[in-house]
């Protein structure tokens, strides 16, 4: 096989129309304007402008302006290695002592890094960065839901967790659908949505009173979720999966219909453990 064949078959698999421009209408923040991909003394960077609002001494909006920014592509987004290691969430996982209020603070500083590059790294379809960035703040968010502070400080944050369990989903569903694993893209879609669900149930009554807005955040995450879903099927052909396909069966009692597919379940996870 020749060179241009090798590379061609490796190549990821090309995303729809529908799906770019789902990816470019959900991911795109008006405070940040993307200008590419760029490299520095072997460092690779993102280029961006960023809008920043300039308030007076008295509390008074002065106008905005445009600050030329950088962020690096992989590790920490600012540059900065913090106590010697990679980020913040990384020190604090070494540490052994409860967090309290004050590191939270710094570790929702560096969140938002994360979540503004996130944002970047799926415009710029680096699906596997946009993935890693959410694992990321997840590992944050299990910080702070260990963390010896009140619980309306750590709420600020835990309360997010459906919108990074989101991003994370369609990453990696994303990026399998790239390596053509659509049975293993149609499962993380299914997942991220029971799972953002049943956050839902156990968290009802605190979005109950905050939320104004009649669709809370976990419906509009699990919409999103189920509108990429729907152009993967028509776009992609990406099947039903096989655990929705379980509750499918479960629901009109078609009990070998949820055997035989417990079974192929079980056999297909041998199959990934070896």
């Amino acid at each position: 096989m020749s060179s241009v064949e090798e590379q061609g078959q490796d190549a990821p698999r090309k995303l729809s129309p529908r799906t770019q421009s789902f990816v470019q209408r959900m991911f795109r923040d008006p405070r940040y304007l993307l200008i590419g991909k760029t490299e520095r003394f072997g460092r690779e960077l993102i280029a961006f402008v960023e809008g920043c609002t300039v308030i007076s001494s008295t509390g008074d909006v002065r106008g905005q302006v445009l600050i030329n920014s950088e962020y690096e592509l992989r590790l920490r987004p600012d540059g900065e290695r913090p106590y010697q290691h990679e980020s913040l969430a990384d020190y604090y996982l070494s540490q052994e002592a409860p967090l309290g209020e004050d590191d939270l603070s710094v570790l929702r500083e560096e969140s938002w890094q994360y979540y503004v590059r996130r944002n970047f790294a799926f415009l710029l379809e680096e699906f596997e960065q946009a993935r890693n960035d959410a694992e990321h703040n997840l590992s944050i968010w299990n910080l702070f839901d260990q963390a010896d502070a009140g619980e309306d400080a750590k709420w600020y944050y835990l309360r997010w967790w459906p919108w990074i369990e989101r991003d994370r989903a369609i990453a990696q569903a994303l990026l399998f659908l790239q390596q053509g694993q659509l049975q293993q893209a149609a499962t993380e879609l299914y997942r991220a949505q029971r799972s953002i669900e049943q956050y839902e149930q156990r968290h009802a009554s605190r979005y109950a009173r905050e939320e104004e807005d009649e669709r809370s955040l976990c419906v509009q995450m699990k919409q999103h979720l189920s509108a990429l879903t729907e152009i993967l099927r028509e776009d992609e052909k990406l099947p039903i999966s096989m655990e929705g396909q379980l509750d499918q069966a479960a629901a009109r009692g078609d009990t070998e219909e949820v055997e035989r597919l417990r079974r192929e379940m079980i056999l297909q996870a041998m199959g990934d453990e070896d």
